[in-house]
């Protein structure tokens, strides 16, 4: 973990109030499942740091990448960022996915502003050659990020309208291919708290492991302040998702 500037390499548009934001990057590397938080100006308003998963990193170029939804003053501020401006990075922080057994097959699963940790990780596990299904979940078809990133996982498209791809939830879309999904898959999922709950419930009912990455409303990132707290099933009952998370075992929560 290290404090630093980062300089703004590109500022993209990928969709309706979507945005990847592409940044200099000096400290360790990152992995699918962390995050950083960034000081987004040194007004009073927004007071405190901004969470964000990371979506991508690039090793030859140290290039780290987030993908973030304009909806309040902070991400307003952040989506008018130009290439060459500076913003305060901590990262960086929380845990990383595990990733699959040999012998395990991932299915990825992702919903809305979720998409960032799950097509980080869909992206390490294609440079590893490990084969996935990777599922996204969106509103509609304008709420479909367009990237060649994006695209060259080849996602199964859900849409909630039925505007663009499977008409439907992730949950409806697992459904219907239930049949078809084996005894050795692990369950990779971010997005909505209802939308990890039932991708757990499908883990579950397959028998097979379930990682979560949680969306938490964090202040301090640290593990300081306590206020991102999540219940769980082990002593003392909760776990900070800065500190112990965000990725948890879908076993280890209480739904």
């Amino acid at each position: 973990m290290k404090q630093f500037s980062a300089t703004i390499i590109k500022n993209n548009k990928l969709c309706k109030d979507f945005f990847q934001l592409d940044f200099s990057w000096e400290s360790e590397k990152p992995e699918a499942g962390q995050f950083l938080t960034i000081r987004i100006c040194d007004c009073t308003v927004p007071l405190l740091r901004r969470p964000f998963a990371f979506s991508a990193f690039n090793n030859q170029s140290s290039i780290a990448s987030i993908i973030f939804q304009r909806r309040g003053i902070g991400t307003e501020l952040l989506a008018a960022k130009t290439p060459g401006e500076k913003i305060d990075v901590i990262g960086p922080l929380g845990n990383a996915f595990p990733l699959p057994e040999k012998i395990q097959k991932p299915i990825l699963i992702a919903g809305g502003i979720g998409l960032g940790p799950i097509l980080f990780l869909s992206s390490t596990l294609q440079d590893l050659n490990i084969s996935s299904k990777f599922i996204f979940g969106c509103r509609n078809e304008l709420s479909i990020p367009k990237s060649d990133q994006f695209s060259s996982q080849h996602p199964v498209i859900c849409t909630d309208d039925g505007s663009a791809g499977f008409s439907g939830t992730v949950g409806d879309y697992l459904s219907s291919i239930w049949s078809t999904i084996e005894s050795d898959s692990v369950f990779y999922s971010c997005g909505p708290h209802p939308m990890l709950a039932a991708c757990h419930q499908f883990a579950q009912k397959n028998g097979s492991p379930s990682w979560i990455s949680v969306e938490q409303i964090m202040a301090c990132g640290v593990g300081a302040c306590m206020g991102c707290a999540v219940k769980v099933k082990q002593a003392p009952g909760y776990a900070r998702a800065c500190k112990e998370g965000p990725v948890f075992s879908g076993y280890d929560m209480v739904w």
